[in-house]
């Protein structure tokens, strides 16, 4: 499909599209631009609403009509549908706002599930390029086997062994081989033995053989390559390919332990990739962003000896509507020498808007900043210390202070902006263990 169209936005981000970068999207009538607008946004409305994009067609100051796509906290891929013959004829693409080292900093964040969500309804014709990422499936997958394989899963297997006396035989083979007068007091008696080297185990060899295979691949970054490269060397060895049993699916039992059902989901993620199915995807990069934070926090405190709760509930009880709030949840919560820091983070453009002024940006902060002060409430010291966390080109962090008149509380605020780079991960943490002392 050489001339499809291909749209591209940032996450939390607003663009227009004028008639001349979507054309191949519309009937080709200039006189039914606006129409055709209304009709490409109609035709699609899931895939719009599949990524959180708002779209409506907008005049600018010169009076010129064109789309205009307001992206949610999702990246990804979806299929675009034209308005002229209604069939798909392209692909919007939503990608990461803050040049985020997505590739790099993933295989830090180990247990934590960040594998694409699919969904196959909407197929999408279109190169390599915009494929969701299988080595992110494939990284994870040789996570969780690496905590499987230290469980030791053991299940009863079918086994054949040759004993003196006759014990649930097979007489089939019994009378193939008895025969020879050397084997008439040979007795192939099948039993079950509880091993670890059963066939659901093997099936899981078999899909390592295959992610391993990915990671190995010009398609997984080479700082993911390098990452694992030792981690690969060791499990290789611990299995032989020759006795390994191709699948297509792996079954899940209600019996199966928490880490196996977890390790056999993420392997019918990457068998169902075998089919070379494409379809629309996206990943949340709010949660990504969470996720990185509560690592960086996570390396401070295990250097100072703090403890990190990440994402606790606080619940909520009483008398309360259908539509009152379950639990509260921090982000992080730090608890150290009878005191606790709360930290939240925000994947939003505050720390780069920074000299700018907008009621948009004081309606989002505010939001932010009563949400943080409602955590720390919980904390029964009169001085407390709070902590918000963004994204930007480097580490930054500015203080506010919230004192009441009413009695001698105050509560501490700390904006930081935070890099989303590997390579930064080391000053970061030395820079968080400085506001936390």
């Amino acid at each position: 499909m050489n001339d499809e169209a291909i749209l591209t936005l940032q996450v939390l981000t607003s663009n227009s599209f004028s008639m001349d970068k979507i054309k191949s999207l519309l009937s080709g009538d200039k006189r039914r631009f606006e129409r055709d607008i209304q009709k490409l946004i109609s035709l699609n409305k899931k895939a719009f609403d599949y990524l959180g994009i708002e779209a409506h067609g907008i005049y600018d100051d010169n009076f010129n009509y064109s789309l205009r796509l307001s992206s949610s906290k999702f990246a990804g891929v979806v299929p675009i549908r034209s308005a002229g013959t209604g069939l798909v004829c392209g692909h919007l693409k939503v990608v990461g706002r803050y040049g985020e080292e997505f590739d790099e900093i993933l295989p830090l964040l180990k247990g934590e599930d960040f594998t694409p969500e699919f969904d196959k309804s909407m197929p999408i014709g279109a190169d390599v390029a915009v494929a969701p990422p299988k080595y992110i499936e494939c990284a994870k997958y040789i996570d969780k086997y690496e905590q499987a394989e230290r469980f030791r899963w053991q299940k009863f297997s079918k086994k054949t062994i040759t004993q003196s006396r006759p014990r649930n035989t097979d007489w089939a083979q019994y009378a193939l081989e008895s025969y020879d007068p050397y084997k008439t007091l040979k007795y192939p008696n099948r039993i079950n033995e509880l091993t670890t080297a059963h066939s659901e185990w093997k099936a899981s060899q078999y899909v390592l053989t295959l992610a391993i295979e990915e990671l190995r691949s010009t398609r997984a970054p080479i700082s993911l390559r390098g990452h694992y490269s030792n981690i690969i060397g060791r499990l290789e060895r611990t299995y032989d390919k020759r006795e390994l049993r191709p699948v297509d699916h792996i079954d899940i039992h209600s019996s199966d332990p928490i880490i196996i059902k977890e390790l056999k989901t993420a392997a019918n993620l990457i068998l169902s990739d075998a089919s070379d199915i494409r379809c629309a995807w996206r990943i949340d990069y709010s949660k990504f962003f969470e996720k990185y934070i509560q690592y960086l926090f996570t390396q401070m405190a295990n250097k100072k000896g703090i403890r990190v709760i990440n994402n606790p509930h606080f619940s909520i009880s009483g008398q309360k509507p259908v539509w009152a709030l379950k639990y509260l949840e921090p982000d992080i919560v730090m608890i150290m020498e009878g005191d606790q820091v709360v930290v939240d983070a925000k994947y939003k453009s505050h720390m780069y808007n920074w000299d700018s002024n907008s009621e948009e940006l004081h309606n989002t902060f505010r939001e932010d900043f009563h949400q943080v002060l409602a955590y720390s409430s919980f904390s029964s010291v009169p001085q407390k210390k709070t902590i918000i966390a963004y994204p930007y080109r480097e580490f930054r962090y500015y203080v506010t202070t919230v004192h009441s008149s009413l009695n001698e509380c105050e509560s501490k605020a700390f904006l930081i902006g935070v890099p989303i780079s590997k390579s930064a991960i080391e000053n970061i943490v030395d820079s968080l263990n400085d506001i936390v002392d």
